[in-house]
């Protein structure tokens, strides 16, 4: 075979993918041994949501999280790389609804259907992970909709209800009314919105033609006015402590009270509390005894306590304003820049927040942040600046963990509760996993009133629950002690994951971990940031800025996009960047005519006519051709050449070949100082 053949001009990762992936699989080359020599290194992968593909922000994270595996196998280290997958959530349903045209009311079908779906798309990104050469053991995969891996979270939650750690209560919670689902205070986050500022007019009760006027940015709360507040220094109002004031479309009146958390400089100084609008307005409720009028429904109407029942919220804001102005009661409007809380978990939603009191299961966190936040102390962070995210988010915390998901699919919360007098009935733990919708309780009437109006729980778990046991659940927990131990209590184990989940994944991994077997979790944690596309936002399929491993592998190769992930900071947001060009001209196009050009043309005829530039890649796959073009030229010359003896005698060395060989080890020592931080640059 002549050099050229061996090493041809151009580097062929195509066949080389192939050829190296079939020899991995044949030889077993990434097979878990227990047994092999070396410390255990477990690695708790991040298991990504089953959207149906990777994109580019998945590949920055497991290229990452494959430089560690290797490296660790390299320094002699027994590494334990499985890989899982998150099944559950509201984006399966809401796919399942589109795709099959199935409703969730037909459970079984529907659920049916969701597994189906979930299959398919898990099918695609193994063989995506494959592609990019990801050296997981595929033996230990694990699927969270799996009954193995709800029975390890059913336990769970038995375990936290006989603590005392788990129950059921009616509560004002973070809702979403357009998911229709409560959703946890990780969830939320907020966003800035042009708005408006209405100065609304209070008739005081026993004063002719006096009124007193608020601002509000949610006029559509007045029917659920329980309560107005002005600061106990505020000069302006000494006049109308304990005075009442009438509220507008209802037969009730309300006191002014005095309290310290009023901001005097907003509005006029003087604020309605409703029932509820903000956390605030929960705080003020449950101290000084406010009664609770509730007037939204879960999917963001008004309901029958309201004069408009049936208009959406801002329907209703608008109709409201218009009756108040036609009572002479609104005084001025303003145009007001301020903040909104936003369901984030889901950004193809990104809806406003409403607090509505409905009957949740939650998890006492609050009395355990002191233990979460000496957890994180154990663990050395790359980069250490992230530590304060958690420190902070423990610190700030005021809620307990809201886990009920107004749900299908998801792990059915295993308990039932007496419709008279709320008791909670826990399930037998040898009766594990089940559905209590379907199951039968352990007893047929209440052990504490005595009814039989039994009902079996129809909210399913937060995906956090699933997700938060990860560590556990690769460890073989409640199955083989063996291997637990080893891969777990003994363990060296690192957590791979992004910033913006610290607190959530991790929060609620070291929180549920070290309750279920008294250890922290984690030896150590590495933080990616996002990969943001070239719009500025992180590559989310709602936001229509992905880039799929299937779009640029077959023009550069796994080895170019590995490349590209290895340029990332650690703990920093990455870019990808790319531009749009006229296949026919070959010509740059602007990205305004592009998305007019979507709108106009069909998907085929688009694909023919315009193509993105990667213009990262290119610049990897340049790098690459150098090292490979590096290698050509040696092979070339040293197959000329016949070496018989590679000892070498340090007495027979050259001073230059004594200083090369010195600063190839200076060299050395650097990269692996590097590398033992996770410097891949």
């Amino acid at each position: 075979m002549t050099p050229e053949n061996v090493y041809p001009k151009r580097f062929n990762f195509t066949e080389a993918q192939k050829k190296w992936i079939k020899k991995w699989r044949e030889e077993k080359i990434y097979e878990f041994d227990i047994n092999a020599e070396g410390e255990i290194f477990s690695i708790d992968t991040p298991p990504p949501f089953v959207s149906g593909t990777l994109h580019l922000g998945h590949i920055l994270n497991h290229s990452w999280i494959d430089f560690v595996a290797r490296y660790n196998k390299m320094k002699g280290r027994n590494v334990y790389f499985p890989q899982g997958y998150d099944c559950h959530g509201l984006p399966v349903e809401l796919a399942v609804e589109k795709e099959y045209g199935i409703s969730k009311n037909q459970r079984e079908e529907f659920l049916a259907k969701c597994i189906e779906w979930v299959e398919q798309n898990i099918a695609n990104m193994t063989k995506q992970y494959d592609e990019l050469g990801y050296s997981t053991d595929w033996n230990y995969t694990y699927r969270t909709m799996n009954n193995d891996y709800k029975y390890k979270i059913q336990w769970s939650l038995l375990y936290f209800y006989n603590k005392g750690w788990l129950y059921r209560e009616k509560f004002p919670t973070h809702f979403c009314v357009n998911c229709e689902t409560s959703v946890a205070k990780a969830e939320v986050g907020y966003e800035d919105e042009k708005g408006k500022l209405w100065y609304l007019k209070l008739p005081l009760v026993g004063r002719e033609n006096e009124y007193i006027t608020i601002a509000t940015t949610r006029p559509e709360y007045m029917e659920a006015c329980v309560g107005v507040f002005i600061h106990p220094n505020d000069e302006r109002y000494y006049h109308l402590s304990a005075a009442e004031v009438e509220i507008p479309f209802t037969e009730r009146t309300v006191r002014i009270e005095m309290d310290r958390n009023v901001d005097r400089n907003f509005g006029t100084g003087i604020v309605y509390c409703c029932t509820y609008g903000d956390e605030m307005d929960i705080k003020w409720k449950l101290e000084y005894n406010l009664e609770e009028v509730q007037i939204f429904t879960e999917d963001g109407h008004m309901n029958q306590n309201s004069k408009y029942k049936g208009m959406t919220i801002l329907e209703a804001r608008d109709q409201i304003v218009k009756d108040l102005d036609k009572m002479d009661l609104v005084e001025k409007i303003e145009d007001f820049d301020h903040r909104i809380v936003i369901h984030t978990e889901r950004s193809s939603c990104r809806k406003p927040i409403e607090f509505l009191p409905v009957y949740q299961w939650f998890i006492n966190v609050k009395d355990f942040t002191d233990e979460i936040i000496e957890s994180g102390e154990l663990m050395k962070w790359y980069p250490e600046k992230h530590k304060q995210r958690l420190i902070d988010w423990c610190e700030g915390l005021d809620w307990n963990w809201v886990i009920s998901r107004q749900r299908v699919f998801g792990t059915p919360i295993p308990f039932w509760y007496c419709k008279e007098c709320g008791e909670i009935i826990p399930p037998k733990e040898e009766d594990l996993p089940l559905d209590p919708v379907k199951s039968k309780p352990p007893s047929d009437k209440c052990p504490k009133c005595g009814s039989k109006n039994i009902e079996g729980e129809k909210d399913v778990c937060d995906c956090w629950i699933d997700s938060s046991i990860t560590p556990l659940a690769i460890a073989k927990w409640l199955e083989d002690e063996d291997f637990f131990q080893k891969t777990y209590m003994k363990a060296k184990v690192h957590r791979p994951q992004g910033y913006e989940i610290i607190r959530t994944w991790l929060f609620y991994t070291l929180f549920r971990c070290r309750k279920l077997t008294g250890k922290p979790p984690f030896s150590e944690i590495l933080i990616n940031g996002m990969v943001a596309g070239p719009d500025g936002r992180k590559m989310s399929k709602s936001f229509g800025n992905i880039v799929s491993p299937d779009e640029v592998m077959p023009e550069f190769g796994a080895d170019a996009v590995r490349q590209w992930a290895a340029l990332g900071t650690l703990g920093d947001d990455y870019p990808f960047e790319y531009t749009w060009y006229n296949l026919q001209t070959k010509q740059p196009v602007s990205d305004d005519f592009i998305n007019k050009e979507m709108e106009k043309l069909p998907e085929d005829k688009f694909n023919k006519k315009y193509r993105r530039n990667f213009e990262q890649l290119v610049s990897a796959s340049r790098f690459l051709t150098k090292i490979w073009n590096a290698y050509r030229f040696l092979y070339f010359n040293l197959s000329k050449t016949e070496l018989s003896n590679f000892s070498i005698k340090l007495g027979e060395l050259t001073s230059i070949d004594s200083y090369i060989y010195s600063e190839f080890n200076n060299i050395l020592k650097l990269v692996e100082l590097a590398l033992d931080d996770y410097k891949w640059h």
